[in-house]
């Protein structure tokens, strides 16, 4: 059966309606902020509406910096402060113990689901009669000439109209795939980080050895395991959810562990602070079975389209457009900073469709392009933040800032959550730091001969 809804809604003042496909916090977050300028929203979410935060085995917290923060408080949503963890730093475990950076401070660690949860609580509450929510809800298929959107239910089908469809589903984006198939010209590249993860569960904050105050309320870091990575966001309860991140092929890949042995050598090896007592009490129970069970993921893809928009009709935000590798833990960041900036260019141009939608494109992409090459280059695959050449220049660049810092700028990334600085600034910035150590190194290898025969010469 299929039920036309588009006869049974309200419109909009203006008489306007979009279609939402996705109600994770990319959708939730644009349906906010086009109720707020009037239209008539509808937003169809696969999942049920009983979606529990940290219910998806593959779920970790995200970290909002300021970058993503502001697109919330831009749109008046204040997370609950039960919901969210204010990180106080960054703690990197070593074989010397654990050290506390000011790294991620002043950024947040809030769980996906909930901060979904959150916007969708948030427009039921602000805009009742402008957003209505569809949960388990499949897109079957799109007609972007007849502008109509059909969904799969528990039941029925249900078709709707719009005059504006937004794809919000996600990396692999049905909408994006519609438009492939319908759009002349469309194009879209994705590439894969070839590091796989799984989630497992590390215990709590204040059981770790050495641990201080604050750890709770940090970013936890292993970085000395390479090629291996060990991430995990703080809970508001105070554990740990760890991302443990392994290369497709070597000694240590998903495909070796098979075994509960296999895992505890490797905690034993590799993280042996995660959990002291491995030698006494071995690992936590179903620690290895949960671990085991998973289905390793890729650590990511970064997903570039030509254009984000479809004549005037459709457009695409957040991962279905724009998806990066997690390593700068920049994907929902730049997921939610382009609803805003999305809301701003249709505000700019009164709603123009024909003038909103290619404005868009033109805004945004530099900057997605860009935040999809720095979290490809030098920090996917192998080659994680705490790679040595990484470090180095982090160091050298933070010498050369001190000591001559008219010409030498702080290192570019650092400036990653600030709202006020486009992603493709800072990649310039990135590239010409570059080039400015390319010609210091230039310059101290050229300086070797001649220091070598002015030695000579005295001696």
């Amino acid at each position: 059966m299929v039920e036309t809804l588009s006869a049974n809604t309200s419109p909009s003042p203006e008489g306007r309606k979009v279609v939402i496909v996705g109600g994770g916090p990319t959708g939730a977050l644009a349906a906010l902020y086009l109720a707020k300028m009037g239209w008539h929203v509808s937003v169809y979410e696969r999942h049920s509406a009983e979606f529990k935060a940290s219910s998806n085995r593959r779920s970790f917290n995200i970290i909002l910096s300021r970058r993503g923060r502001k697109a919330l408080t831009d749109i008046g949503v204040e997370l609950p402060p039960d919901k969210q963890v204010l990180l106080q730093g960054n703690v990197r475990h070593t074989a010397k113990g654990g050290a506390l950076g000011k790294g991620f401070r002043d950024a947040v660690s809030v769980d996906r689901a909930t901060l979904a949860q959150v916007l969708i609580a948030e427009g039921q509450h602000r805009f009742p009669e402008n957003i209505q929510y569809h949960f388990d809800q499949t897109l079957l298929q799109v007609n972007f000439q007849d502008k109509t959107a059909l969904f799969q239910g528990k039941q029925d089908q249900q078709q709707q109209n719009f005059d504006l469809l937004i794809g919000a589903d996600g990396v692999f984006s049905t909408v994006r795939t519609s438009m492939e198939s319908q759009l002349q010209g469309f194009e879209v590249r994705q590439n894969q980080d070839s590091m796989m993860y799984k989630i497992c569960d590390l215990g709590f904050a204040k059981d770790l050895p050495g641990v201080e105050q604050k750890w709770a309320e940090s970013f936890h870091t292993w970085p000395n395991a390479q090629p291996l990575t060990l991430l995990a966001p703080p809970s508001t309860d105070g554990s740990l959810k760890g991302v443990l991140i392994l290369p497709q092929a070597g000694d240590i890949t998903y495909e070796t562990i098979q075994t509960e042995a296999d895992i505890l050598a490797l905690f034993k090896e590799k993280f042996p602070d995660v959990f002291p007592s491995l030698d006494q009490a071995g690992l936590p129970p179903q620690f290895a079975q949960d671990l085991l069970s998973q289905k390793a993921a890729h650590g990511g893809i970064t997903t570039q389209c030509n254009q984000f928009e479809g004549g005037d009709c459709v457009v695409l935000l957040g991962d279905a457009a724009h998806s990066v590798w997690p390593s700068l833990g920049q994907g929902c960041n730049v997921a939610l900073e382009s609803c805003r900036i999305f809301a701003e260019v249709l505000a700019q141009t009164k709603g123009d469709l024909s003038l909103a939608l290619p404005a868009y494109t033109a805004a945004r992409k530099p900057d997605t392009d860009a935040i999809a090459r720095l979290s490809e280059i030098g920090f996917g695959g192998n080659k994680r933040a705490s790679n040595i050449l990484f470090i180095a220049k982090v160091v050298i660049l933070m010498f050369l800032h001190k000591l001559l810092p008219r010409w030498f700028h702080k290192y570019a990334l650092f400036q990653l959550g600030d709202a006020d600085v486009p992603y493709s600034k800072i990649w310039q910035q990135v590239q010409r730091q570059n080039s400015q150590l390319r010609l210091v190194l230039a310059t101290l290898i050229g300086s070797i001969p001649v220091i070598w025969l002015v030695v000579w010469r005295i001696a």
